[in-house]
């Protein structure tokens, strides 16, 4: 049966002008007496029932801003190909909609209609809990991917980042060291500030310290990494001896990892090295990389999966964190 508005005020005992308002994002309605009617909506089966197409359409939307992280990667690759097939063995079609952050506002009203799209999976990897508020208001289900915020209102799928860290810097120590580095992007993201943690966390629990002098800053690119390392160490070298240097480090991502190990090479200094996500050039980059893997295939499969349990009625909010493992290779010595 078609749920009515009229259906919907009188459950919410509120006006039929009042829910029309709460529906349409219109002035005139508190944002709490908006969640409320709008959660009732849900309940009652309004936004499925009421779509004016009966399309079976998801919609990615993949927000860029300024941290240059997201790109034409192997990461995101397979993430995309992951919600891509999961969501033709579901019958749905996937559209693709890349938005810039200065016009995220205007892309949002234009794209989310209810007769657009069924559901919308948000590619959050560069966007903080701000821009994420922007979505408050919006009726279509929706689940937030590649990122995670413990006061986020919204279901997520993200990588376990502070787990995967934790484990890989205990690999670290357990082969013998104990002056660990962090080699960490210059553009923050959540992701890499979960990874930061995870790394001091473990740094703690083995009573080791963190020394923020030992915390190089890169771009979060190979080329970028390369030149940005090879800085911190001349300048290291020139005030400190190699004996202070870190046996290890512990780089934030694979991309950053690559390049730092180039400059360590040109300066002839052997370091043990670790990264994160576990890209396929890191298997075959001489020494191959140990580093911590992320199946992107399932982190998709398990997005979609979760957004049409959404547009099927369930009201409930999970947040999901997919579990990483360690790779081991050559990369990382004994002490």
């Amino acid at each position: 049966m078609k749920v009515k508005v009229r259906d919907i005020a009188l459950k919410a005992g509120v006006s039929d002008g009042t829910v029309s308002n709460a529906l349409n994002n219109r002035k005139g309605i508190s944002e709490e007496k908006r969640e409320y009617i709008l959660k009732i909506a849900r309940e009652m089966g309004y936004f499925k029932n009421n779509s004016s197409s009966n399309n079976n359409t998801i919609r990615l939307i993949i927000i860029y801003k300024d941290a240059h992280i997201i790109g034409d990667t192997p990461f995101f690759s397979e993430l995309i190909r992951g919600i891509e097939n999961e969501c033709s063995l579901q019958g749905y079609e996937l559209i693709i909609h890349h938005v810039n952050s200065g016009s995220l506002h205007t892309e949002i009203t234009k794209s989310l209609k209810s007769n657009q799209t069924k559901g919308v999976l948000l590619l959050g990897t560069e966007m903080d809990i701000d821009d994420l508020k922007l979505f408050d208001n919006v009726c279509t289900p929706l689940v937030v991917l590649d990122n995670e915020y413990d006061d986020m209102l919204y279901d997520y799928v993200a990588i376990n980042n502070s787990d995967g860290s934790y484990a890989i810097t205990k690999l670290l120590i357990d082969n013998g060291h104990k002056n660990i580095g962090l080699i960490n992007s210059s553009y923050q993201i959540n992701n890499f500030k979960k990874r930061k943690m995870g790394y001091r966390n473990a740094l703690d629990d083995y009573n080791l310290p963190f020394r923020p002098e030992n915390e190089i800053l890169v771009d979060p690119s190979p080329e970028g990494s390369y030149r940005d390392t090879a800085t911190y160490l001349k300048a290291f070298l020139n005030e400190l001896s190699l004996d202070e240097l870190p046996t290890a480090f512990y780089a934030v991502n694979d991309n950053i990892a690559i390049g730092a190990v180039r400059a360590f090479q040109e300066l002839n200094i052997d370091i043990s090295i670790c990264g994160f996500d576990d890209l396929p050039i890191s298997k075959l980059f001489n020494p191959p990389l140990t580093t911590v893997q992320v199946d992107k295939k399932q982190l998709g499969k398990i997005a979609v999966s979760r957004l049409i349990n959404k547009i099927n009625g369930d009201i409930s909010h999970l947040k999901i964190l997919v579990a990483t493992k360690i790779v081991e290779r050559d990369s990382v010595k004994k002490t």
